[in-house]
């Protein structure tokens, strides 16, 4: 009985509060518009991931004055550590 209360519960928090984001709210998937690890735009950071020993840019983020980007550091969405988050210096640096 318990249970069935804590699933419900839950349920109804992820209607009214949303599931969480794994990312910035700015950030979109772009699987091909870089190669390599550099700043792709002095307002943009991306996404690196590791895949068969070659980098690849799959997430394109924009920074917004006064708001941090992702930052550098690397992060274990899937359980092998091969993602890596980069950030670019922002223009009003």
């Amino acid at each position: 009985m318990m249970m069935r209360v804590f699933i419900a519960m839950l349920f109804l928090l992820a209607l009214t509060e949303g599931w969480p984001r794994m990312y910035d709210k700015n950030c979109t998937t772009d699987l091909n518009y870089a190669n390599g690890i550099q700043c792709f735009r002095a307002e943009q950071c991306g996404a690196i991931r590791k895949v068969n020993g070659e980098l690849t840019c799959y997430l394109k983020c924009n920074c917004v004055r006064g708001d941090d980007c992702l930052t550098g550091e690397y992060i274990n969405w899937d359980g092998n550590k091969n993602i890596k988050i980069f950030s670019c210096p922002k223009p009003w640096q």
